[in-house]
């Protein structure tokens, strides 16, 4: 093939008018890769933000005694999902759950809370439906009495357990109850008169 303008030809023109404007070319060069470089930080940051934030999150608070323990949204993630709180003999342990929506739009779902033992369900204590708007919080509270749970033929020396579960739609929280006999007191002996 035969070309009317030889190749050296254009390699030069073009050599000539990159070596004119070097100087431009290198600035806004620059600046470009600083913009991209920009751009690339701030969006891992929003990565970050909306991967670590953003979702629906739970938190359950149980007292028991004079101890307040919180599970965290955290715990869930982890294998082991059940959570284990201990309470005396005959005494009541309150309950607080906690749904954090952290989504542009409203969540709804229905909460179903109950008592189970030995793969029986006991009890159901709360079956309400709720609806948080986005970015708000909606608390319920309940509380359990060992003293109606127990039954009858179970003397108070003997520990005793129990499942609450906590349902939200599909997602499942397991808290184990143990009911701890109470210590009893020492007899407190006379003293025999002198």
């Amino acid at each position: 093939m035969v070309f009317s303008t030889p190749l050296w030809y254009y390699a030069t023109t073009l050599l000539r008018r990159f070596g004119e404007n070097w100087e431009y070319m290198a600035t806004k060069r620059r600046n470009l890769f600083l913009y991209l470089t920009l751009a690339c930080f701030f969006g891992l940051i929003a990565i970050f933000i909306v991967d670590g934030y953003m979702g629906i999150y739970d938190t359950i608070y149980i007292t028991a005694g004079e101890r307040e323990q919180k599970v965290e949204p955290d715990f869930w993630l982890r294998q082991d999902r059940i959570w284990s709180a201990g309470v005396n003999w005959g005494e009541k342990v309150f309950f607080r759950y906690e749904v954090d929506n952290r989504q542009f739009s409203s969540y709804t779902a229905d909460i179903e809370v109950s008592v189970w033992h030995s793969q029986e369900k006991v009890r159901d204590l709360l079956s309400q439906p709720i609806s948080i708007g986005a970015f708000d919080k909606e608390q319920l509270e309940w509380e359990i009495d060992t003293a109606e749970l127990l039954p009858s033929d179970v003397p108070p020396e003997q520990s005793y357990e129990f499942t609450v579960i906590i349902k939200r739609g599909q997602v499942e929280r397991n808290i184990i109850v143990y009911i701890n006999y109470p210590a009893y007191p020492s007899k407190v002996v006379p003293v025999p008169p002198r």
